[in-house]
């Protein structure tokens, strides 16, 4: 048994209409494959827990990862082993929040928003990391002493490596 939880953005603008179609296909592509779940859409993306037999939820999310209707997904959590099903009797549960009006359900929405936010951050942060790691590593090639003979012949070994040209 595996569970996959994730987030993701709407690649394009989707009706109530349209995401009532996502939620009946999906829920009969589950039932062929012996999958539940629940799909949560809100504010433009989609939260989504999908569980049963390993190979069915890789293959399902693989084709999610694939799917146009889908950008920036996100993997929240991946469980797997002897796990009870969440929700036993929903091939596809849709609980899409921007139709509801219970009030019940708003926090549900600031928590998606959030996720998505954090995220955003999160990959500002990532690529601030690797600028600054590729910065560092130009900086630290660029004003090192000439190399030791022993580095050379590793350095030899490089594809692209010109041992004619004189290093800094």
């Amino acid at each position: 048994m595996k569970r996959i939880k994730y987030i993701s953005r709407f690649a394009t603008h989707m009706s109530a209409r349209d995401i009532e179609r996502i939620a009946a296909q999906s829920a009969a592509n589950n039932r062929k494959l012996g999958l539940t779940g629940l799909l949560v859409a809100a504010g433009g993306v989609f939260f989504q827990v999908i569980e049963g037999p390993d190979a069915a939820v890789d293959e399902i999310y693989s084709r999610i990862l694939r799917d146009k209707r889908h950008q920036d997904v996100l993997t929240l959590r991946v469980e797997a082993g002897s796990l009870p099903r969440l929700f036993p009797d929903w091939e596809m549960r849709k609980i899409d929040l921007d139709t509801a009006t219970e009030l019940r359900l708003e926090p549900m929405k600031a928590i998606i928003q959030a996720i998505i936010r954090q995220s955003e951050t999160t990959t500002l942060l990532i690529t601030a990391l690797e600028r600054a790691v590729w910065q560092e590593a130009i900086t630290a090639r660029d004003s090192s002493p000439t190399p030791a003979p022993a580095r050379l012949e590793r350095q030899d070994r490089l594809p692209g490596h010109d041992p004619l040209r004189r290093q800094n």
